[in-house]
């Protein structure tokens, strides 16, 4: 008796269309009559092929914690390497404070840490295939964390950015004023982060709230402080002395309210600057920034209604897919105390300040009385393209290790990070109303770029552009404390169910890190795409 095959292995189900043509009759002159009853197969279905704001997981099917890591401090800020996805850096503030990142200023003045983490692979198997011995057993990627480093800190740190020149440096910036250059040096379980220099760029009593580095890859950094300051300097020659930073700018955007947040433009002209006031302003920094910034526009009336800004990106970033940014419609999007995502339109330029398009809350109507909020913001990473992902190996997938592989231009999203409300995943999807089906005859032969090109700018059937809104899609509430950061990297698993002729599949997502403040814990979970 032949093996039966598994029924995920079979083959599709194909169906012709019916025959609509009415009932034969042979001619009178033959008897009996003879009658030939229609084609009766059924029609041939395939599903449509639009992509609706899910993944895997979703907010009534939330993710489960994969890795959990236990950490001596209270973690406040975790950011992934550039270079290196499998490396992470994790802020953290002194083990026996009071204060948190929300009020620096009450924190104690124990030594904080940064930690170095590496998340490595390792190939497990989901279950035998007892059933169908030709079958091979089916595998999946477990992450697994070692913290293979520490430093403590002159204090608690609040933020931390990695250099978009240099993979091995970063800046942190502690509670007590000060910044920090620090090496990160990988080697495997040899790693090693180093404190190279300490240095201050503002009066004593003055935090620095946030750091961004310029997209440019010139070395300029921007600083926000609690003095309602803003500051561009370049990174020293010799990073290796302390106080050797030369500010190069020194303004204030709004007035004495602490900014908290600020990011550059994805060719690193502009920057963006929001306060703890709800007040967001764009400023011409050029490349250089060594001529006086120039204001663009302020905005003190969208973001009223949440208190505070307390992240921005300007949407696509120079880690978006590519093939995105010619298409869509650049974007500012602003997280805000109140749990709001707000987003403004940047190529309405006539529009001074530009136009609020989408407000998106990242609750929903059965969460009440939860003291949470947006406090940080991370980009997913691009995705390969789905035609292509059997050219990539399963693991962490960064563009600059496949640059023959494109990247997907509709695979666009972020992680929240809410506060008491835990994280949360927000995609950028078509809208419903605009969702059409492409002629399968029509696009049986071309490929995915093809499409692509023949798309140009993102129309609809009726040549009109498409609308796309940012949809909350997946939560995490495992947290026990406040989560304040969290950072993704793209990667490319096995598909732990279906077969193609017998091989297993790959599936495309993101690893997910985030945080637990109060009890000092890092949560690492995936979301799939596909």
């Amino acid at each position: 008796m032949p093996i039966r095959e598994p029924r995920f292995n079979q083959g599709k189900l194909t169906m012709s269309p019916p025959s609509m043509k009415p009932w034969k009759m042979s001619p009178p002159s033959m008897s009996p009559l003879h009658m030939t009853p229609p084609n009766m197969l059924l029609p041939n279905f395939s599903p449509p092929q639009f992509k609706l704001p899910m993944l895997s997981a979703s907010r009534y099917f939330p993710p489960q914690t994969l890795f959990e890591e236990d950490l001596e401090c209270p973690p406040s800020v975790a950011r992934f390497s550039l270079d290196d996805p499998t490396v992470c850096a994790i802020g953290a503030y002194a083990r026996d404070t009071q204060g948190d990142p929300v009020n620096p200023t009450r924190a104690a003045k124990g030594r904080g840490r940064i930690y170095l983490a590496r998340v490595m692979d390792h190939e497990g198997e989901v279950r035998g295939d007892a059933e169908f011995p030709p079958d091979e057993p089916r595998k999946k990627i477990i992450p697994n964390m070692f913290i293979v480093d520490e430093v403590k800190t002159p204090s608690s740190i609040i933020d931390l950015c990695w250099s978009t020149s240099d993979p091995e440096l970063l800046i942190a910036t502690t509670t007590d004023g000060q910044l920090l250059i620090v090496q990160v040096t990988v080697g495997g379980r040899s790693s090693r982060i180093d404190i190279l220099s300490t240095h201050r760029i503002s009066s004593a009593g003055t935090i620095i709230t946030c750091v961004a580095f310029s997209p440019a890859a010139n070395d300029i950094v921007a600083a926000g402080l609690s003095d309602g300051s803003v500051v561009l300097f370049p990174l020293p020659d010799e990073v290796e002395e302390d106080d050797q930073i030369e500010v190069i700018q020194n303004f204030r955007p709004h007035s004495t309210s602490p900014v908290l947040t600020i990011c550059f433009s994805n060719d690193g002209k502009e920057l963006f600057v929001g306060d703890n006031k709800a007040t967001v302003s764009c400023w011409q920094v050029g490349r250089s920034a060594t001529r006086q910034p120039k204001l663009q526009w302020a905005d003190d009336e969208t973001f009223a209604d949440g208190d505070a800004v307390t992240k921005l990106i300007a949407w696509p970033t120079e880690r978006s897919p590519k093939n995105t940014i010619p298409r869509r419609r650049p974007l500012l999007l602003a997280g805000c105390d109140d749990g709001m995502l707000r987003i403004t339109d940047l190529t309405e330029k006539q529009v001074i300040p530009p136009p609020l398009t989408q407000e998106a809350n990242i609750f929903d109507q059965t969460e009440k009385d939860l003291d949470g909020g947006i406090w940080d913001m991370a980009l997913l990473p691009p995705l390969p393209r789905f035609s292509k992902i059997d050219e990539v190996e399963v693991g962490v997938f960064t563009p600059a290790a496949y640059p023959h592989i494109p990247t997907d231009p509709d695979e666009n999203g972020m992680l929240i990070s809410g506060l008491e409300a835990g994280a949360r995943v927000f995609v950028q999807r078509e809208e419903f109303m605009d969702v059409f089906i492409r002629d399968p005859d029509e696009t049986k032969d071309k490929t995915e770029e093809e499409l692509d090109e023949e798309k140009g700018i993102e129309k609809d059937w009726f040549n009109r552009e498409r609308q796309f809104k940012w949809y909350n899609v997946a939560e995490f509430k495992e947290h026990g404390g406040r989560c304040f950061a969290g950072s993704a990297v793209a990667f490319v698993d096995y598909d732990p169910i279906f077969k193609e002729d017998g091989k297993q599949r790959k599936r495309r997502g993101w690893r997910l890190l985030t945080t637990s403040f109060e009890d000092r814990k890092v949560h690492i979970w995936q979301v799939y795409a596909d």
